[in-house]
C-alpha cells in the first residue's frame, strides 16, 4: 500500500499529541509503550517506527508542550500587545486550571517528571524553557534584558506553581482564591 508523502509526519504528530496527553494524565511511570500506542490508535510497532523508546517519546512530548506554551505567548503578544500578560495569566489560571489534566500545560504537569528523566530530556527541557522565558521577557515593559528575564522567570514560576496548587486542591473556593491571588501578583509585578 502506498502512503501519501506526508503520511509519516502526520503519523508522528498524531503519536506525539497522544503521548503528550497520556504523559500529562498518567505521568511517565503510569503508562507503557502499549498504552501510548493505544492512546494514539497505532500498533506498538508503529510507535517504535517513530520513537526508539518511551524515554524518547517523553522527551519529544515535553519539548512539544513547551513549544506550545511559547507559541501561545507569541500569539498573545502579537495579537494583544497592550494586555497580553493579563490575558495570558487569566487563561492560564482559568482554562488551563479547569480543563482535563491531559490538556493542561506541560510546564507544571511534566516538570516533576523531567527532574527524574534522562539527562538528554533535561537538557532539551532547559533549552525550550529558556526560549519560553525569552519570549515572555521580550514582551515585558522597561528595564534591561537581564531585569526583564529575571521578572519573566518569576512570573513563569508564579503561574506554573499557582496552576499546580490550584489544580491540586479539591475545593473550588480555594482553587479560585489561589488563581485570583496569582493573577494579581503577576500583574502587580509589571505595574
Amino acid at each position: 500500500m502506498r502512503y501519501k508523502p506526508d503520511h509519516r509526519e502526520k503519523s508522528r504528530a498524531k503519536i506525539l499529541t497522544a503521548a503528550g496527553r497520556t504523559f500529562r494524565a498518567h505521568g511517565y511511570g503510569g503508562i507503557g509503550i502499549d498504552g501510548l500506542a493505544r492512546a494514539a490508535e497505532v500498533t506498538s510497532g508503529a510507535f517504535y517506527g517513530h520513537f526508539a523508546s518511551k524515554s524518547e517519546a517523553f522527551k519529544a512530548a515535553v519539548v512539544a508542550g513547551l513549544q506550545e506554551l511559547r507559541a501561545g505567548l507569541e500569539f498573545l503578544q502579537r495579537e494583544h500587545p497592550e494586555d497580553w500578560l493579563e490575558m495570558f495569566a487569566k487563561f492560564y489560571l482559568g482554562t488551563k486550571r479547569t480543563c482535563d489534566i491531559s490538556q493542561t500545560c506541560a510546564l507544571p504537569n511534566l516538570s516533576p517528571e523531567v527532574e527524574r528523566a534522562a539527562n538528554a530530556t533535561r537538557v532539551a527541557y532547559e533549552a525550550e524553557l529558556q526560549e519560553v522565558v525569552g519570549v515572555l521577557a521580550k514582551g515585558l515593559p522597561g528595564g534591561t534584558t537581564s531585569a526583564r528575564r529575571a521578572k519573566a522567570w518569576a512570573i513563569l514560576g508564579l503561574l506554573a506553581g499557582g496552576l499546580a496548587m490550584s489544580r491540586a486542591v479539591p475545593g473550588k473556593r480555594t482553587s479560585d482564591e489561589i488563581a485570583s491571588a496569582i493573577v494579581k501578583a503577576v500583574l502587580a509585578s509589571v505595574s
